[in-house]
């Protein structure tokens, strides 16, 4: 299991824990607040991590590992070309294959 579900399901039982305190011992209601919003604050903490690198190593939800020298995405994709005949931002007329409107200028967005 994740740990982003599980930190979930953890919340939602603090949550319902705070409830069931507040309805069935109202004397310690004040005590289940504070426990509650000290909680939500460690959660946070514990899900973004603030002094932990999100530019390298291997990556939380996918496992991929990003090389800082590796090229950017769209340094590897080809340049954008229309394949309708028509510009689909202000629909002038063109040739398929144009990168961009001569009429309004838009970069065309490309259909694999």
């Amino acid at each position: 299991m994740q740990f982003r579900t599980w930190l979930t399901f953890v919340n939602l039982g603090a949550f319902i824990s705070a409830l069931l305190v507040l309805e069935l011992l109202p004397q310690y209601a004040a005590f289940a607040f504070y426990a509650l919003v000290a909680w939500m604050l460690v959660s946070l903490v514990l899900l973004y991590r603030p002094g932990g690198s999100r530019t390298g190593g291997p990556s939380a939800t996918t496992g991929i590992t990003v090389s800082p020298d590796a090229p950017l995405a769209s340094t590897t994709q080809p340049q954008h070309a229309s394949s309708f005949g028509f510009c689909i931002y202000c629909a002038a007329p063109i040739e398929p294959g144009t990168a961009r409107c001569p009429a309004c200028k838009h970069v065309l967005p490309h259909l694999a």
